[in-house]
């Protein structure tokens, strides 16, 4: 099972935006994209999943080309999880059961009700099930949502700032449960802002700077004081403890 980006690039209103991309994401794994605000990290999750058509480069699924895929069908293929979130009066437990919806052709059936409980529980919202999504806060919908992605059951996540509006232990919680499902044989391609969680909860790490992937690899091959330089503008220490790695910020270059 392998997702693999081979030099694509994307164009908004006339300006290229991604630019000869290459990535490849394998089973069992959690794969970061790592970079500034404005880098590409959200651009090169939506043209995956096909919101976004790349004007060059092929995107391939097990070795079937993605690229004509729409949506719909894309969505029983890989989970999406965009950085904003539609708001709406729909109960905690319906908007979960929305991820069945690849896979209902006119009513739920009691396999997706199944699923969809089981998938909050998985983000411990069960007790939540009968609210409104309106009525929770920031860090509850972001579970919400993310137990949609794990209803859908699909082997790809792309996740677009999973741990946002979290408090630090929910973020471990969260990033705990991406691991657990990816160790089922699932895989994760996830853009995010906290280094340090990046770095102690994934398997690579993709650094992303104007549009380019321009340092790749595990966390302990490439992180140093002079990639986080490179590609955030910021002096560094980099510290190591029991094979965990930290990055601390001391100055802007």
């Amino acid at each position: 099972m392998r997702l693999r980006v081979e030099d694509v690039e994307v164009e908004l209103n006339s300006r290229r935006i991604l630019k000869g991309v290459t990535l490849e994401v394998r089973k069992g794994e959690i794969v970061a994209l790592l970079g500034p605000n404005g880098s590409g990290k959200s651009t090169i999750l939506r043209t995956i999943f096909g919101i976004l058509k790349p004007v060059r480069g092929v995107i391939y699924l097990n070795g079937d080309v993605l690229n004509s895929t729409d949506v719909e069908d894309a969505a029983k293929i890989m989970g999406y999880l965009p950085q904003e979130h539609s708001e709406t009066n729909l109960s905690v437990a319906d908007v979960v059961l929305l991820g069945r919806t690849p896979y209902i052709s006119i009513n739920p059936e009691k396999e997706d009700y199944r699923i969809a409980w089981e998938a909050l529980k998985l983000v411990g919202m069960e007790e939540f099930a009968e609210r409104k999504f309106s009525e929770l806060s920031g860090g509850e919908k972001q579970k919400v949502m993310l137990a949609r992605i794990f209803c859908q059951e699909t082997d790809f996540m792309l996740l677009d700032e999973p741990t946002a509006h979290l408090d630090i232990k929910s973020q471990i919680e969260v990033l705990e449960m991406i691991k657990r499902i990816t160790e089922r044989g699932k895989a994760a391609l996830v853009a995010m802002h906290d280094i340090n969680l990046a770095l102690n909860f994934c398997d690579r790490v993709l650094m992303v700077k104007n549009g380019k992937i321009i340092h790749a690899g595990k966390p302990g091959e490439i992180i140093s004081q002079e990639t986080i330089r490179d590609v955030f503008g910021v002096k560094a220490e980099i510290l190591k403890d029991n094979g965990r790695i930290f990055v601390v910020p001391v100055g802007i270059e």
